[in-house]
């Protein structure tokens, strides 16, 4: 079959060869006839005119040039290659963003970048390797004053927490436990943490333990003492009172889950090789705490609230317009939402991107001060991130058969509408 067709084609192309000579000799022979006009004093116009509509085609030939000319100049197998290749071409997989998109993502950046350096700064005032002096964030000290009154006493209610919610975990000085001390126990005790402790702080409260990891990594469960039974009945609120009350204190509560880190007894880090361990300890007793951690998380709040904000009041008009259309149907409704959460989330991860650099210039003019990291920035830029790789690793099929679906429309309606 494909030899035939080979031939066929051959053919045609002896075919147009021959139209073409013979064309030329018509056009040879027009321009004779009007040169042979010129010489018996007949004017060239009325020549051309005659020629003209001797010439003119009809509608049913026409029709056949029309045909004739798709027919020949086109290659069908070359054609369906091209076809197939079009159904199956894979399409865009984030939807592209208008100039104005563009402009809010840099602008929310760039805001959350200079509030990072002019309101986060790092938790207090340090002389960081005895030759860099950097200055303290104000909000975070300003955060580390409430809950006391001008005495600096804790005020009634605080009082009322660190009176009543008594638990077994919190011990300050512990010989069996390395490294266990009066200011690292919160750091060390998985019960003071603000997330875990809820289940580690009521299991020990049940139990009458405390479970502690050391400075090297390892973990004890050493029993304390029982509770009463009423204690025990409500763990989870007498944990929660605890948090809170400690939350005023000096040294704070470590940031959730910053614990785990004493498990990482790896890393290097400055003349004497610090393991990841060591640094996370040291930047808790340098205020890196629950407090600092709430003002690392004012430029991520920022981000979030302009890029959402921008991306709500710029969908209101097309949804209502999408959700009213007596045409649209429903694959089409979903369609539309799936396209603008990934352009939210397109959004969002280039925002963030912007932010997280700026973070790494700040760590870079803080001399590589661990503590100018800013944890929440970076755990947004690295869920934004997951949350592409997703989108870009996705089925893309169904929106393939509503774009080849949406062109085969198209092109009914611009065969409809050829006039011949």
């Amino acid at each position: 079959m494909s030899q035939r067709i080979r031939d066929i084609h051959s053919s045609f192309a002896t075919i147009n060869q021959t139209q073409k000579q013979e064309t030329e000799k018509l056009t040879q022979l027009q321009n004779d006839v009007i040169n042979l006009a010129k010489d018996i004093g007949v004017s060239e116009d009325i020549i051309r005119n005659i020629l003209d509509n001797n010439l003119q085609p009809s509608k049913s030939q026409r029709q056949l040039i029309w045909e004739d000319e798709i027919f020949l100049n086109n290659n069908f197998l070359i054609i369906e290659d091209r076809v197939k290749e079009e159904v199956f071409r894979n399409p865009e997989i984030l939807p592209p963003l208008s100039n104005l998109d563009y402009a809010i993502v840099s602008i929310s950046g760039l805001v959350a970048t200079i509030l990072d350096f002019l309101v986060v700064k790092i938790p207090k005032d340090i002389n960081y390797l005895g030759k860099y002096k950097q200055e303290g964030s104000n909000f975070t000290q300003w955060l580390k004053t409430l809950g006391f009154d001008q005495e600096g006493e804790l005020n009634p209610f605080l009082k009322w927490c660190e009176d009543t919610c008594k638990v077994s975990y919190d011990q300050s000085i512990n010989q069996n436990i390395k490294g266990f001390n009066p200011k690292t126990h919160r750091l060390l005790s998985l019960g003071h943490d603000p997330l875990f402790g809820l289940i580690f702080g009521t299991l020990d409260i049940i139990n009458g333990n405390m479970t502690a990891f050391d400075i090297n990594g390892n973990l004890h469960i050493l029993k304390t003492f029982d509770m009463s039974l009423e204690d025990k009945a409500f763990a989870p609120l007498i944990w929660l009172g605890h948090i809170i009350s400690d939350m005023s204190t000096k040294m704070g509560v470590p940031i959730p889950g910053w614990a785990f880190l004493q498990l990482m007894q790896f890393g290097f880090y400055g003349s004497d090789t610090k393991t990841i361990a060591d640094i996370s300890r040291w930047m808790y007793l340098n205020g890196y705490d629950l407090r600092h951690f709430i003002t690392m998380s004012v430029p991520v709040t920022v981000i979030e609230i302009i890029v959402r904000g921008y991306h709500y009041l710029s969908c209101l008009d097309s949804a209502e317009q999408l959700q009213y259309s007596l045409h649209t149907s429903i694959a089409n409704r979903e369609m539309y939402q799936i396209q603008s959460n990934l352009k939210l989330h397109k959004m969002l991860f280039l925002a963030h991107a912007i932010s997280a650099s700026g973070n790494a210039l700040k760590i870079f003019t803080y001399a590589g001060n661990p503590l100018a990291i800013n944890l929440p920035q970076w755990l947004f830029f690295a869920k934004e991130s997951l949350t592409i790789l997703q989108a870009v690793t996705r089925d893309t099929t169904p929106k393939k058969i509503v774009r080849n679906r949406d062109k085969i429309n198209d092109a009914w309606d611009k065969i409809k509408n050829i006039n011949i």
